[in-house]
């Protein structure tokens, strides 16, 4: 499973019974299979946050030597390889917005600042 907050961070969570290590893989990393090992956070269950640029990506999970697929992601495409990847879109955030500071008068007739 993934999710991604208002921020644009990715959590990705992979449940499985195996001794690791578990590997994050995909084209954000050029499918490099040990470049984003992820964080064993229960006996069964691994996670890894990550923050990407917006946009739209392929990934897989890679335990031992198997690859998983995460059906609960924003969809799958099939791959070259007969199986599938998942699909994660990031979608572009909008910055925070701040109140201008503005200035006012104090009881002594001083300029402070205020939201």
């Amino acid at each position: 499973m993934v999710t991604v907050d208002e921020t644009g961070k990715s959590t990705f969570f992979f449940r499985h019974a195996t001794d690791g290590p578990v590997f994050l893989v995909g084209d954000f990393c050029q499918w490099q299979q040990d470049h984003l090992p992820m964080r064993r956070i229960s006996p069964h269950e691994w996670m890894l946050m990550l923050r990407l640029p917006p946009g739209t990506y392929e990934f897989r999970y890679l335990a031992g030597d198997q690859w998983f697929t995460d059906y609960a992601a924003f969809g799958v495409d099939a791959n070259r390889f007969g199986d599938f990847n998942s699909v994660l879109r990031i979608p572009k955030v909008r910055p925070a917005v701040h109140e201008p500071v503005r200035a006012r008068r104090t009881k002594t007739g001083r300029l402070a600042a205020s939201a």
